[in-house]
């Protein structure tokens, strides 16, 4: 029985957090995380902010991040950008990363280098000789300087109250109003009412000094506090000071903090100032624009006025009046103005300046203009007309007959309209109806905004007089209520007087736009709702455009921060967003844990998003008197915070990892890497403001309470307003109301009293509760918080009261599974007799209420088929206006579950080898049930599993995690029964027969499944993702920690493409590397189709994939084992197709041989003292050619070396192989025809030395699809038999020959060469070298057909020039002129046959026809039996797709893709050394090579990450489609994809240096 494992320690420090945000491959940020928000940071904490872009993206060149957050530690400076280069940390990643630790909102771009494109880079555009190559050209043309748009972060402020850190959900915030608190001096006891009611923040509305209105949002100075709030005499320097001792003590004695509204939109329309700086507002001289509308208020001043003389009563009480005084200010306002004035031309004074024009007969049309208005007529030639007449120019309302037209070009113009004998005459009445036609759309603007002023003119009347809430209802139309506010307020100035635009609102307007600008009609057209008593201040866009006011408010904003600990910005959507930018980025300057929260009116999302980035606004006030009734009620408190119980996201998104602190010279900190998350602006709740009307006047007084009690337990910060647990009668107005708040002895006792102060308490006390349920059922909304990792909780449940509210409504009784209960307390606010609220004595009084206490709810435990469960049952007396709060525990729940889940991990799986990892992570349905049985696990709703490892899980679980997707199958499997953790840790015990090393893990996994089967079902989804990541991570650091090849510790991609050597070579009970059972693991050619018995090991795809799945991982003893088990049975000269453990090989396939031949020298090159391998004894399956069955004497009864096992194949294939496979027939190939059994080959030494073989009815090479349709005729006909010399096949011949000529001139290899069929010796040397002197002259097809002559090429069969043939000498002769694949393969393994401006020419090419998005296409398109395709099910009678015959005729295979990067890498280097050899810098265009590799593999790493298989496919459908007859994960894709990678880091040197 293993041992428990030990828990450690759990660190009191939380870890270094490293918050990655991965990047678009343009280099924006993704969407849905384009609000970003980081936690607070203080003191000696800190965190940091990581941006990661894959190499080969489309920014990734010379990528940069600019970012205002001051990087070298110097002031802020918001438009002071930084600049980081993203580094090359591996492979395929870049990332720039940097410390947070200061708060406030920040801005980033990225800027990077862009290629050039041109439209030929991607096509076949080379037809001779001279055309330059696109590919080459392209790393050697100019850059484009690219960025990206302007993205945001925000980083909260850190609130400390009391000496500890008070978190933004725990602010519980009360907004009151200085003037009714009284004299400062007195404030002390009113400060105290606040703390003893729970609240650790104060709210303050304006306290400056006030206008005319005596509203505190029209402030008279900015710059003064207000005097009534102190002794009379008071100077402006001693208000100050007193302020500055009132908060300090407040925050000090009394816990609270303060925030002050800041008012920068407008000033009160009496401010003295004004007088000095008309400039400040909207004026008639600097505003232009707003003349038109300024007559039109001033005329509706007037008639308001003299109302009587037109024969209109002064009191407006109907809609029939209201209707009869708009008929009067249409008839003697409107129509008097004459107001079209503004917007047209005047005709006869542009008659006569065009005819003064005419006479002087100075200006004459361009022939462009000329032929510019022949060409048009009808509308188009009017158009035309207007645009050339009167110009572009923007027209504003600002005189009459401001719109004019050029009169020396209408003269021009008219002299071609009528002619050379036209007279002026003739030309003038042509001008009129020109001009009466141009006029026409300007009189239909006119219209319909006379139209509009006339309707919100009316409604706005209709509402102040006929609505009880307006402050002119019932009041008679005259000088005091005018007929609507004015729009304007007169100041006198030095200069004269000056009319200043006031300050408003716009239902439904776009608060982006100022609607007093240039642009905009909203006075004119009275959209404005305006407020009368404050004048809108004309900022500009920078301190430049008003200096004096921008500094005025500077010195307010500076006075303010100074002194609060935070800002309510009033009006901030309709506030210029420059102008609070800059005033916030001040107030930062000298307060940076300033907390802002402000009000926004902007209807959209999309908008307050704008606001809170570049404001950062910490808080977006919402309110719950927006509720209509108990169901929104609960979807505010479900919007505004919070994540669902059980969630998944936060413990299971880190992982370890490392920053690199540039700070620090490049110190590498450990930490946890986490992504940003998805999130909304933070939000505070407000069961009132002070703007919004008492539960009394909306709902009844008695809801106050469950109001309150929802929005306590709502998972942000909560706001109210004193007077709200007062129980106030009605919203009070800021203008009006002059009684003061009284001071009660107790407050506990008054209105909502202790269990409003309760309910803040408990806010505060449960900011951590991060997790929660919001439920609404009739008349009752239940809230539960709970603690991410305690799992302790507080539940709330509410009987709301609104109008209409019932007794004793059906309530389902919540049943909380696995949880203990324990009451808080329970309250009903109930109204009283009588009504003191309104008594005159000074002080705001309250409506009569009493406040019961309620019993305990009644809680029972009970028990059914899920378990354990505690039943909640109301209290008596539960009725509309209750609350009741109770805290839940989990019982039996170990308190640090997380940590306990979290930890030893490593330490159960430190002794695993590979083997075991395979079976831990990995397996499929077919090898599990061929080892242990069992097949994978399936999941209702989801289908089973791709395998039955953890990676199974970990493929849903890795996109359920980062969306907390709880209602996934899994999840709602998970909480159906522990069917999955059994599974899980069954099958671990099941393979420790194999493998005993898995013991430790499978403890580890019964010790924490013992632990969560303990927890309630609905905890289960968020315990298991915790325990099955914990373990899933820690199996991959193992793994990878056993695999030291460089490439593997790469980038996220190469680890994953490493991992699929892990995935891919494994121990299945049917078949392995030997005849005999044993734990050796065998590489699958690829899951699921080739995973067990003999169709698990194929010879060609093993050897493909050795060098990247083994080698380049550094899985030197694993390569060893397949070298030397498919060396064992070599036979006839060949290593077999199918390897079947040895048992029944077939030796039907002529490359196989040639690919082991490669990975033998491969494995002597990369492994640690490789030579050795040819050394190795190797007992020989087959003594001869002759078959014999495994387990007789014979078998394995002599030995050679790998050494003598090369000769042998060199030996055999000089000498001719020709054989006919044994047990030949359906019972070895049911699809094969008789003649397609017989195997020959050859190497023609008389002209070539190419090794040739294959027939029309057999295919030896990888491209071995056989006919098996009998409905298509082409049962036995191989769609591609490639038989004469094939040329990947003399590429690996000439790799083979060029190796072993090496060795031999070493002394390592002692044979020479081989006999030829005559007897004769023939050297390595030499047969290399002829090799090489015919290899261009057989495979090159030239550009030009002039140079055919140079070529053994039959132009009547070349179908593409600028390519390498496929094959020389098929029985087919055309198929040796197809385009495909196969050449890249031969240029990456013997490179020296290729002249290189040839295969430049011909790789792009390839890249221009045959690259795909993941694949390459296996033939050329163009070709006409391409199809694209693969569908293996196809059943018709087309003899080009049936039965999936064009298995590779077009469908895109990934492993060649490898060697074509491999192919472009060796060339592109060498074109590169050519140029440099000339004086060309060759970094830049190395870099760029480094780049275009990684960008044809952008779309793999997607296709990896993607992948249920967690791997990269066989083929694709046409562009990258998903194939379903495909491998979802084959071995030769990764392989060769890694071993490209592994090559591509010798390149990566280079680069550093040319970023450098």
């Amino acid at each position: 029985m293993a041992s428990r494992f030990l828990t450690p320690t759990q660190p009191d420090a939380p870890p270094f957090m490293v918050w990655n945000l991965d990047l678009n491959e343009d280099g924006t940020t993704p969407h849905e995380k384009s609000f970003i928000r980081l936690p607070s940071v203080g003191g000696a904490q800190s965190c940091s902010i990581r941006f990661r872009l894959l190499i080969g993206s489309t920014a990734s060149i010379d990528a940069t991040l600019h970012t205002n957050y001051p990087l070298d530690g110097s002031a802020y400076g918001r438009t002071k950008f930084h600049q980081k280069k993203f580094n090359f940390n591996n492979q395929t990643d870049l990332i720039c990363e940097f410390r947070i630790k200061r708060p406030g909102p920040y801005q980033y771009y990225v800027s990077y280098k862009s290629i050039d494109a041109q439209a030929d880079d991607r096509s076949d555009s080379i037809a001779k000789t001279s055309d330059v190559n696109p590919m080459v050209e392209r790393i050697y043309r100019g850059f484009a300087d690219k960025r990206t748009p302007t993205a945001y972060f925000l980083v909260d402020p850190q609130l400390t109250l009391g000496g500890q850190p008070l978190a933004l959900d725990g602010v519980v915030l009360q907004s009151v109003s200085p003037k009714w608190l009284g004299k400062m001096s007195s404030w002390r006891r009113q400060l105290a009412v606040s703390s003893k009611m729970g609240y650790n923040m104060l709210h303050f509305i304006p306290m400056q000094q006030r206008g005319g209105s005596d509203s505190p949002y029209a402030l008279y100075n900015q710059l003064e506090l207000s005097d009534d709030l102190f002794e009379p005499g008071t100077k402006a320097e001693e208000k100050d000071q007193k302020l500055r001792e009132t908060l300090l003590e407040m925050t000090h004695k009394h816990k609270l903090l303060g925030v002050t509204d800041m008012v920068w939109n407008h000033t009160a329309y009496n401010s003295d100032w004004l007088c000095d700086h008309p400039e400040a507002g909207f004026n008639l001289e600097n505003s232009p624009h707003l003349r038109s509308a300024y007559e039109l208020d001033a005329a509706l001043v007037r008639f308001s006025q003299d109302l009587p003389n037109y024969g209109f009563d002064r009191m407006v009480s109907s809609v029939e009046d209201v209707d009869r005084l708009l008929e009067g200010v249409d008839q003697f306002v409107i129509q008097p103005l004459r107001l079209w004035e503004f917007y047209v031309i005047d005709v006869d004074a542009a008659i006569d300046a065009v005819g003064s024009a005419w006479d002087a007969a100075e200006a004459e049309m361009l022939d462009a203009d000329r032929q510019g208005l022949d060409a048009v007529d009808g509308d188009e030639r009017n158009e035309w007309l207007r645009a050339y007449i009167v110009g572009d120019r923007q027209h504003v309302l600002s005189t009459r007959f401001g719109r004019t037209i050029d009169a020396g070009r209408t003269a021009a113009v008219l002299r071609v309209l009528v002619g050379a004998d036209g007279d002026k005459q003739a030309a003038m009445e042509r001008l009129r109806a020109l001009l009466d036609l141009l006029n026409l759309p300007s009189y239909r603007e006119y219209d319909a905004d006379v139209k509009a002023i006339r309707r919100n003119l009316h409604e706005r009347v209709k509402y102040e007089r006929l609505d009880g809430g307006s402050w002119k209802h019932g009041k008679p139309v005259g000088d005091e209520y005018k007929i609507v506010d004015p729009l304007f307020t007169t100041v006198e100035t030095p200069d004269g007087q000056r009319h200043l635009a006031n300050n408003g609102w716009i239902w439904g307007g776009n608060p982006l736009d100022n609607f007093a600008g240039p642009q905009s009609k909203a006075y004119l057209r009275r959209e404005v709702i305006v407020w009368g008593d404050c004048v809108k201040l004309n900022y500009g866009a920078t301190p430049a455009d008003n200096p004096w006011l921008w500094e005025h408010m500077r010195q307010y904003t500076l006075r303010m921060a100074r002194v609060f600990h935070g800002f309510r910005i009033d009006n901030c959507h309709s506030t210029p967003i420059e102008l609070a930018e800059y005033l916030l980025d001040e107030a930062r300057m000298v307060n940076p844990d300033l907390y802002v929260v402000a009000e926004l009116f902007t209807g959209s999302e999309d908008t307050d998003r704008v606001f809170v980035q570049r404001l950062g606004i910490n808080s977006l006030i919402r309110e719950a008197m927006q509720a209509w009734d108990p169901h929104e009620m609960s979807r505010l408190a479900h919007r505004h915070g919070g994540r669902p119980i059980g969630s998944l996201a936060v413990d299971c998104l880190g992982e370890p990892g490392v920053f690199t602190d540039d700070e620090h010279g490049g110190a590498r900190i450990s930490g946890t890497v986490a992504p940003l998350s998805a999130s909304l602006p933070h939000a505070i709740f407000f069961d009132c403001t002070h703007d919004n009307e008492m539960p009394a006047q909306k709902r009844t007084m008695q809801d106050a309470l469950p109001n309150a009690a929802i929005v306590a337990m709502t998972a942000c910060a909560s706001g109210s307003t004193r007077g709200y647990d007062e129980l106030y009668p009605r919203h009070l107005n800021v203008v009006h109301e002059h009684r003061r708040y009284a001071v009660p002895d107790d407050p506990l006792t008054v209105g909502l009293g202790e269990a409003k102060a309760r309910l803040n308490a408990l806010h505060s006390e449960i900011a951590q509760y991060q997790e929660v349920h919001v439920h609404h059922e009739s008349e009752y909304v239940t809230v539960h918080r709970v603690h991410p990792v305690t799992r302790e909780g507080v539940l709330m449940v509410a009987h709301c009261a609104f109008r209409g509210a019932t007794e004793s409504p059906w309530f389902d009784s919540p049943r909380l599974y696995g949880t203990a209960v324990t009451p808080e307390f329970a309250f009903r606010l109930h109204a009283a007799d009588g009504d003191g609220s309104d008594k005159d004595d000074g002080v705001l009084h309250g409506l009569p209420s009493r406040l019961e206490r309620l019993g305990s709810p009644d809680t029972q435990r009970h028990t059914d088929d899920r378990g354990m469960f505690t039943e909640l049952r109301l209290p008596a007396g539960f009725g509309p206006g209750s609350v009741l709060v109770v805290r839940t525990r989990l019982v039996d729940f170990k308190p640090n579950l997380d940590w306990k889940i979290r930890t030893s991990a490593d330490d159960a799986v430190s002794k695993l080898p590979l083997g075991a990892l395979n079976a831990a992570l990995y397996r499929c349905n077919a090898e599990e049930r061929d080892t242990i049985g069992n097949g994978a696990y399936d999941v209702p709703g989801l289908g089973a599993l791709a395998y039955c490892g953890l990676q199974g899980w970990y493929t849903h679980l890795q996109h359920i995690i980062p969306s907390n997707d709880l209602g996934h199958p899994l999840c709602a499997h998970l909480r159906q029964g522990t069917w999955a953790l059994d599974y899980i840790a069954q099958r671990l015990h099941s393979y420790s027969e194999f493998f005993p090393e898995l013991l430790a893990l499978a403890a580890w996994f019964d010790e924490r499944w013992a632990l969560v089967k303990r927890v309630p079902n609905f905890m289960a989804p968020r315990y298991f993702a915790l325990t099955v990541h914990t373990a899933y991570q820690a199996l991959v650091r193992r793994a990878l920690a056993l695999m030291p090849g460089t490439v593997v510790g790469g980038s996220r991609f190469t680890r994953q493409l490493a991992l699929t050597s892990v995935q891919l070579v494994g121990h299945v009970g049917s078949t392995g590397l030997r005849p005999t059972s044993d734990t050796v693991c065998s590489m699958s050619a690829g899951l699921v189709h080739f995973s067990t018995h003999h169709m698990r090991c194929w010879g060609r795809d093993v050897f493909i994939a050795l060098e990247g799945l083994l080698l380049a991982t550094g899985r030197y003893a694993d390569a060893r084992e397949h070298i030397l088990a498919f060396g064992s049975t070599l036979k006839h000269g060949l290593i077999p197709n199918l390897l079947d453990g040895g048992r029944f090989p077939r030796y039907n396939a002529r490359d196989a041989t040639w690919f082991w031949l490669q990975a033998v020298q491969s494995y002597c090159t990369m492994a640690p003292d490789g030579l050795a391998l040819l050394d190795a004894s190797v007992a020989r399956r087959f003594p001869n050619d002759e078959f014999v069955q495994w387990d007789s004497d014979a078998a394995f009864s002599t030995s050679s070396s790998v050494a003598d096992l090369v000769q042998e194949i060199m030996q055999r294939h000089a000498s001719g192989i020709s054989f006919r496979e044994w047990n030949a027939g359906p019972a070895l190939d049911e699809h094969m025809r008789d003649r397609g059994f017989d195997v020959n080959i050859s190497v023609d030494f008389e002209s070539t030395g190419f090794v040739r073989g294959g027939s029309p009815w057999n295919c030896g090479t990888w491209m071995d699809k056989m006919g098996s349709s009998d409905k298509a005729g082409i049962r036995g006909v191989p769609a591609t038999p490639r038989d004469g010399a094939d040329i990947e096949i003399v590429g690996l011949q000439k790799s083979a020959l060029r190796w072993l000529t090496h060795l031999n001139e070493l002394g390592v290899f002692a044979n020479a060469g081989v006999l030829k069929p005559d007897g004769q010796p023939i050297s390595y040397s030499d047969w290399d070298q002829l090799v090489q002197r015919n290899f261009e002259p057989y495979f090159w097809v030239p550009l030009d057909s002039a140079d055919d002559t140079n070529y053994y090429v039959n132009p009547k069969m070349v179908n593409r020039r600028g390519i390498y043939r496929d094959t020389s000498g098929a029985s087919a002769e055309w198929a040796d002129y197809q385009l495909r694949p196969n050449i890249s393969i031969a240029m990456t393994v013997a490179p020296e046959l290729f002249d290189p401006d040839h295969a430049l020419c011909c790789l792009h090419k390839i890249g221009a026809v045959l690259a795909g998005p993941l694949g390459m296409r296996t033939l050329d398109p163009s070709d006409m039996r391409y199809r694209s395709n693969y569908d293996n099910s196809n059943d018709s009678e087309d003899a080009l797709v049936a039965h999936g015959i064009n298995y590779h005729q077009g469908p895109e295979w990934l492993w060649v893709a490898g060697y074509y990067l491999r192919a472009q890498l060796r060339f592109m280097r060498i074109a590169v050394g050519r140029r440099a050899g000339k004086g060309q810098d060759p970094l830049v265009p190395l870099r760029t090579v480094y780049h275009e590799l990684h960008a044809h593999m952008v779309s793999l790493k997607h296709c990896i990450s993607n992948s249920q298989f967690a791997g990269l496919p066989e083929l694709t459908n046409l562009n990258g489609a998903h194939c379903s007859d495909s491998c979802e994960t084959q071995a030769w894709s990764s392989g060769c994809l890694l071993m490209a990678l592994h090559e591509m880091r010798q390149l990566e040197d280079n680069v550093h240096e040319s970023v450098a």
